[in-house]
């Protein structure tokens, strides 16, 4: 079992403006969870993952390409599924993932 404690989160800058990531695990070849605040209007670039990527939004709105998610959405990505992401709101989500991530700009 991992344990990520509301009281013991280092959040960190994730070189995206707006953007800033929590991990909750780490695993092995690029497999891990994060927590990512975004401000209202914050844009992550467009990428592809090597593997899947469960998204859960905890708080807030965001689009990923066309795909409007509020509070209580999931979305699930394959590796072949190219996205950006740009939050509607200030939105908090949890983020899983399988493998490692190509920025593609």
């Amino acid at each position: 079992m991992i344990l990520a404690r509301l009281e013991g989160r280092i959040w960190g800058d994730s070189g995206i403006a707006g953007l800033q990531t929590c991990s909750t695990w780490t695993g092995k070849d690029g497999d891990g969870g994060y927590l990512a605040k975004f401000q209202a209007g914050a844009r992550f670039p467009t990428h592809a993952h090597h593997g899947w990527e469960q998204i859960f939004v905890v708080a807030g709105a965001i689009r990923f390409n066309d795909v409007e998610m509020r509070a209580g959405d999931v979305l699930q990505v394959e590796g072949s599924d190219i996205h950006e992401a740009c939050a509607l709101e200030e939105t908090l989500l949890f983020v899983a993932h399988h493998g490692g991530i190509d920025m593609l700009e």
